[in-house]
This record gives C-alpha cells, structure tokens and sequence, in this order.
C-alpha cells in the first residue's frame, strides 16, 4: 500500500500541512519537530526525492560547539580552524565554553531544544569517558554528536587526528636524519591520543635495528611539565640525541631551559612538537612539528554531521581519522 503523508501524520502526531513544508524544507518549526518527521518518513519508506536531503529536512544548520577554552594558541587555533570550516559550510557555529566539569547538563539539553541546534560537535580534552557518559544520558534521544575526542571506546561518533602515524611521521624523520638514540615527552597516560602518539613513536623505535630509547616521561602538556622532563633528561648519563614531544607546548619549555643550559638546536638536540601551533614558526630556531589542520578536522565534522541528519537509522559511534603531516623546520 502506498504511503501517504497521512500516514506520518498518524506516526508522528503532527498536521499534513507541517508534514508537506517540513519535507520541502519550507516549515519553520523546530528542528526536533522536523527530524521526527523525517524519522518517520524513512521508517515508513515514504518516496523521498534526492533533493529531499538533511539540508531540506532540517533547514540552516545551527550546530553548537562545547570546548574547554584557556589561554594559549591551542583553543585559538582549533576554533578558528572550526569556525573557518563552519563558513565554508554555510553552518552557523554557537561557542560555549566550558570548565574541566560539566555544568548543569539538563540546562544544556533544554538550551538545545530551545534554540533548535541541529547537532553538537564537542572537544574537551579535559574531560573523562564517565563526563561523555553523563553527557550522553542528558541529551535528547539520537540527537546529532560529532566528538573530536579519540577514546578507547568511542560515546558518540568522533572524528580525531591520526594520533597513531604522527608517532610514526616523528621517529621515521630521526631515522631518515641518523638519529639513533632518541627520548618522547608523554602526554598524559589516560588520554588515548596522547597514549596513540606514544605508542607510535616508539613502536618504530624498537622495530628499527640501531634506535633506542633512552627517555620516557610523561607530562600533562603544561610548560611547567616541559620544563621537569628537561630537568629528568639533565639527570641521565646517557641522554637521547632526538626527542618527540606529545605537544608544543612542552617543547617550547624544554627548548627553553635547555638553551638557557647552553644546548643549541639541533646540533646538540633534535626535537619535534605536535599540533604546529603559531608559535613553532616564531620561535627561534623555529621548531618542527607534526601539523594538525584544524579546518579539515571541522570539515570532516561538519559533513559526518550531515551524513547522520540525512541517515538518522545508520550505526552511530563509528570513528574517522584525519590524517597528519610533518612540518620540518631548525629544530630537528
């Protein structure tokens, strides 16, 4: 039997009238009251046209932003990245900022229903997996989340940096410049991208015959945790002649007290950061770092996002890399 837009207004409680400009992308109701149509549209098997989309079936996307913001190059870095991806997209970003715990998290689910945000995309180092669970559990049932937080056991669809092979990009460069004896300055152990960085690091280390590490230790990406692992490498009696550090900002720390020590780079130490922020080619010598595009990341975040408003019933929680590359500068 053919279904008819009767059909969903049975299934969904709304008028025929809303039902046919919700389709055609004409009906300014809310977001929810469109995704729920459209829900049920596909469920019924309702003959959509191609032109029928996300875009028609929820009008402009308005998509809020949660991060944690600090001073630093950082966050200025990602959300210029993201809210340059956002125009491109014709994508309206909303920012809020918030601290290492979650605020009143029914205070957000309603400010998302009331401002009819289409999906949320979300980047909190900071935060724990029981914080993305709590997130989770107070946001309106499959309602759109792009995560850019790579986790052991993913919460909602996430989209993050290949973590694994800019470890690898890194220790292939010392290789390539006969650095032997090398050193990694660890994130923090129970964030899984700082973990993945590590890992690939040092995994190539130890399969390439004559490398081998002579430092490990971690820090928490602060300046001042860049600053004690200079002071642990000053202990060693052996010291590595390249070192991987999981972020510039620690780089930027160790090169500062170690040139204040009277060690130049790279003739007495190589080293590389990771993300590229500003700073890295305004620092003398300028400092080698794994580039981390933060308007491909957006990109990439926005389009998934599309891609589960048009498919509401696909499987959720799935994760995409985005890849990496090596900026070589002075300091290695």
């Amino acid at each position: 039997m053919k279904v008819t837009l009767k059909d969903i207004a049975e299934d969904t409680g709304y008028s025929i009238s809303t039902i046919s400009r919700a389709l055609n992308g004409l009906d300014k109701t809310s977001t929810k009251a469109k995704r729920e149509i459209l829900k049920s549209a596909r469920k019924l098997n309702y003959p959509l046209h191609n032109k029928i989309d996300s875009a028609a079936a929820t009008g402009e996307l308005n998509v809020m932003l949660i991060t944690g913001v600090e001073i630093g190059e950082f966050y200025a870095s990602f959300f210029n990245g993201i809210n340059n991806a956002a125009s491109r997209e014709k994508v309206r970003l909303s920012l809020t900022s918030l601290e290492n715990e979650i605020p009143d998290l029914q205070e957000i689910a309603a400010n998302i229903e009331d401002e009819s945000y289409n999906g949320l995309i979300i980047n909190t180092p900071r935060f724990s997996t029981a914080q993305y669970r709590e997130l989770k559990e107070a946001l309106p049932e499959d309602f759109p989340v792009i995560s850019n937080e790579v986790l052991d056991n993913q919460i909602f669809d996430t989209v993050g940096f290949d973590n694994y092979s800019a470890g690898n990009l890194v220790a292939k460069h010392f290789e390539e410049r006969g650095y032997k004896s090398c050193g990694i300055i660890q994130g923090p152990s129970e964030k899984t991208a700082a973990r993945q960085r590590g890992h690939g690091f040092t995994d190539y280390v130890t399969r390439v015959e004559g490398m081998e590490m002579l430092l490990e230790v971690e820090g928490n990406y602060s300046f001042d945790s860049g600053v004690q692992a200079f002071e642990t490498f000053e202990k060693l009696e052996e010291k590595p002649r390249a070192i991987f550090s999981a972020n510039d900002n620690m780089c930027k720390a160790f090169m500062k007290e170690a040139m204040l020590q009277g060690y130049t780079f790279p003739d007495d130490i190589a080293i590389v950061g990771f993300d590229d922020l500003p700073m890295c080619r305004n620092h003398r010598p300028t400092i080698s770092s794994v580039h981390t595009d933060y308007e491909l990341l957006g990109k990439v975040s926005i389009q998934k996002m599309k891609e589960m408003l048009a498919n509401p019933e696909d499987p959720k929680t799935l994760l995409s890399l985005v890849p990496v590359e090596l900026n070589i500068r002075e300091s290695s």
